[in-house]
């Protein structure tokens, strides 16, 4: 018995060595198109799953365009086959199987076989297999089903499906992150801006990766972002969007923009707790921070600002390292109209430091330099008053006429 399966075992491999070189010599002896035909003929032929995957693999290791329709064909023969019945090493076998198809076809860019690949997609519930799928689409450039891909990830962002599944769904998430970024397409940004801000695991990399690949695909998101912030009641949201901006590409002029808008929701909404109050104080920071960089000074930012002045006359209403912040960036406002407002609360100051009142140096100081920066002579009048009031600090006067000597 032992003598005789030794024998089998010979002209198994005999005939295994004799297939390769037999096959070795057509693809150096005939036309790419007749290899091609050779090698649908033997997949044609092979009858078991243990046949197709050992062809198959043979196909895959030439990384040959020729090699598609058959590949095509492997993978239609596949759709609709994907759940059926059996134990899990035959199901693993076969998805196996499958994503051996479905990567080679990514790696060939072959577009033609999208619409086998979706059907993949929409067939399996494996996520390895549906994220293989989801990928091998971004490789093949099928932007016709960009929409449905960032459909699929919009789903996911909010959580719609079973939270049993989160592990699965990240697995998924994290693929089409990949997919839509090589797709490159503008509609893709939003779906991609919710999922770096989303509910992911930080090891599943979803985040991150989403994070990476907003920048990538559209130079100027504004008007993007300024939709989300608009939409969107979240502060942390509008926070997230605001941070996009001020990371992407668009020029300074839409970053102001985009600051302004922030500005503006920073100052209109009022904190329910101390988590939304330390969210609005950033979205306000942040955005006075863009407005100080960028070089474009836009008008529409100074009532907004010139707002935060008087909320502080009235109410106290921001802390004093906001409101420095708030100096710093008034300090590159030059327009009549911002040091207009600036030298009206600096008169206010002075006027409270006459009355005996207890003025915060820190306030003080950045007003004054803050209008010593703009440059502007109508800061002059009220600089003056500083240095030479009777009141007012010796070093609160030395930085009024430091701010004067930079007057033009």
């Amino acid at each position: 018995m032992k003598v005789e399966k030794r024998l089998v075992m010979k002209n198994r491999l005999f005939r295994i060595i004799t297939i390769f070189l037999v096959l070795l010599f057509v693809a150096a002896s005939v036309p790419a198109n007749e290899v091609s035909a050779v090698w649908t003929r033997l997949f044609r032929r092979s009858v078991s799953l243990s046949q197709k995957s050992n062809i198959m693999a043979s196909i895959v290791e030439q990384h040959n365009r020729d090699m598609i329709p058959v590949l095509m064909e492997a993978l239609e023969e596949q759709v609709g086959s994907l759940e059926g019945s059996g134990d899990v090493t035959a199901r693993l076998q076969v998805s196996d199987y499958t994503k051996m198809i479905i990567k080679e076809l990514g790696r060939l860019k072959a577009n033609e076989a999208a619409t086998y690949i979706w059907q993949i997609v929409e067939a399996v519930d494996d996520p390895f297999l549906k994220g293989e799928a989801i990928i091998a689409l971004g490789k093949v450039g099928a932007r016709q089903y960009t929409n449905k891909l960032n459909l699929l990830l919009r789903n996911l962002n909010f959580n719609l499906g079973n939270i049993q599944d989160q592990r699965k769904n990240e697995i998924v998430a994290f693929a089409l992150v990949i997919a839509l970024e090589r797709l490159k397409q503008p509609e893709s940004y939003s779906p991609l801006f919710f999922a770096s801000t989303g509910w992911y695991s930080s090891q599943s990399g979803v985040r991150a990766k989403a994070g990476e690949s907003m920048l990538t695909i559209l130079d100027d998101p504004t008007e993007q972002l300024m939709q989300i912030i608009k939409d969107n009641k979240e502060y942390d949201i509008k926070l997230a969007a605001l941070v996009a901006g001020s990371k992407s590409k668009a020029g300074d002029a839409n970053k102001a923009a985009l600051a302004v808008l922030a500005l503006s929701e920073g100052l209109q909404a009022s904190p329910m707790n101390p988590t939304e109050k330390i969210q609005l104080k950033s979205l306000r920071v942040l955005a006075l921070n863009v407005l100080e960089t960028v070089s474009v000074k836009p008008e529409e930012a100074i009532p907004y600002m010139n707002k935060m002045l008087i909320a502080y006359r009235t109410e106290r209403l921001f802390e004093i390292d906001e409101m420095v912040d708030l100096f710093e960036t008034f300090g590159t406002f030059p327009s009549d109209t911002s040091v207009k407002a600036q030298t009206e609360f600096l008169a206010y100051l002075t006027d409270r430091k006459e009355s005996g009142r207890v003025i915060d140096l820190r306030i003080s100081k950045s007003s004054i330099i803050a209008i010593g920066n703009t440059r502007n002579p109508l800061g002059f009048e009220e600089l003056t008053n500083v240095q030479y009031s009777d009141s007012w600090e010796n070093s609160v006067k030395r930085e009024a006429k430091n701010a004067l000597s930079k007057l033009k």
